[in-house]
């Protein structure tokens, strides 16, 4: 009891005050760069998901260099496996097209699709992040430090409004091939349908998407575009309360937006306005970012990626063939692999599962040791002693610990 209580005023405290409005927020016309609307732009906010934007910009790159494909495999590290939701529940050791981690950082937010795509491009998340920090200051995005790929919470990542702003602008215009992808709404990924989180993209008019994002530090943040009688606007918001105010605030945001460009617009048709231009927005959109300057550590990193995704696919269908071979003969005798032991049945469960997975074995099972009290996470069902030998170093590759379960040992045990 005492432990609840102490949770419940410990969120109490880091939730803070209800705002009355969001830290941040702005209209720009996607165009000119102009601030129709601007609200603290200039005020440091942990950027949350709206980090991925900077990601997909970086993979954008490195599509339209050839470096990357669309159809390349790039492989799962523990690193990525291990990263929290919202995710794909990735397993170590599987693979992911370019093509299928991008859609998941649109539609779904992944955590750990982001992770491989930052791997994939240098030499770890931590480099990765370098990397997009040094893109934002070559975008003029001067208040942006960007600490891991995800937008997970991490001391010292920050942006701005203006700085998204100025992200979003350079998005539209330096891939007008590829931007039409935020408007994605469900994807499907291992059997599953994932949808948007985005609502605006489903309910406001003229809506072309682009992302959303939370996390506690800062509240719920959104980067919406929008295009309306041939004006295109950017929309953006930060540190807002919940979800539904957050898109609330956005929507009234963008009609204001569209009536005062509208306004603009036919004042400048008649001559009583000349055309107003952002010059900060303008000189940061229009350079679009030489990806050469980054060549020696990301070309070389992803062919060492794909590489890795290309032979775990090998190793993938060479276990699978294995199996098959093995699932038609008989299983008395099996050998097994060991992986650990622990107080909990579900821990030992999981990183069966996950063996598992990586191997295409189904035989699995958590075994209970009765006189230790001890949950022992095993793969059974190998055929004989060389097939689980190979089983093991190939997990060994993967960071797993294991060790061979003679058949003796297994029929004790069952």
């Amino acid at each position: 009891m005492k432990k609840f209580v102490l949770g419940v005023v410990c969120f109490l405290c880091w939730v803070g005050p209800v705002r009355a409005q969001p830290s941040s927020a702005l209209v720009a016309d996607a165009e000119s760069g102009y601030l129709l609307i601007k609200q603290n732009v200039g005020e440091e906010l942990p950027p949350a998901s709206l980090t991925k934007v900077m990601t997909l910009y970086l993979t954008f790159g490195a599509l339209e260099k050839g470096w990357l494909k669309w159809d390349d495999k790039l492989p799962v590290s523990v690193h990525a496996a291990s990263q929290p939701r919202t995710n794909l529940n990735l397993q170590t050791g599987q693979t992911i097209t370019v093509r299928e981690a991008v859609l998941s950082l649109i539609v779904h937010s992944a955590n750990d699709a982001a992770v491989v795509l930052a791997e994939a491009m240098a030499p770890s998340e931590a480099s990765f992040a370098d990397l997009m920090t040094q893109t934002a200051g070559l975008l003029n995005m001067k208040h942006t430090v960007f600490k891991n790929a995800s937008g997970l919470h991490e001391e010292g990542q920050k942006t701005t409004a203006q700085d998204m702003a100025i992200l979003t602008l350079a998005i539209i215009k330096h891939f007008p091939q590829y931007y039409p992808l935020f408007s994605t709404d469900s994807f499907d990924f291992d059997g599953h349908t994932y949808l948007s989180h985005n609502r605006i993209l489903k309910h406001y008019r003229g809506a072309e998407g682009m992302k959303t994002g939370y996390v506690s530090a800062v509240g719920y943040n959104i980067i919406s575009t929008a295009k309306q009688d041939n004006v295109r606007l950017v929309g953006i918001v930060m540190g807002e309360e919940s979800s539904k105010k957050r898109d609330n605030v956005v929507t009234k945001l963008l009609d204001k937006g569209f009536r005062k460009a509208l306004v603009q617009k036919k004042a400048v048709q008649k001559g009583k306005l000349n055309p107003v231009f952002d010059p900060l927005h303008r000189r940061a959109i229009l350079q679009k970012v030489d990806l050469n300057l980054f060549a020696a550590s990301m070309s070389y990193q992803i062919k060492q990626a794909k590489a890795a995704g290309k032979l775990l696919e090998e190793q993938n269908s060479i276990m699978r063939l294995q199996m098959q071979l093995q699932q038609n003969e008989e299983e008395t005798g099996s050998w097994g692999l060991q992986l650990g032991a622990f107080q909990s049945s579900q821990k030992a469960e999981e990183l069966a599962a996950r063996a598992s997975m990586l191997l295409q074995q189904d035989s699995i099972r958590a075994m209970t040791d009765s006189k230790e009290k001890l949950y022992r996470a095993r793969l059974v069902g190998f055929n004989n002693r060389k097939c689980a030998f190979d089983a093991c170093q190939t997990l060994k590759k993967q960071s797993y610990q294991c060790f061979l379960v003679p058949p003796e040992k297994i029929k004790g045990d069952t």
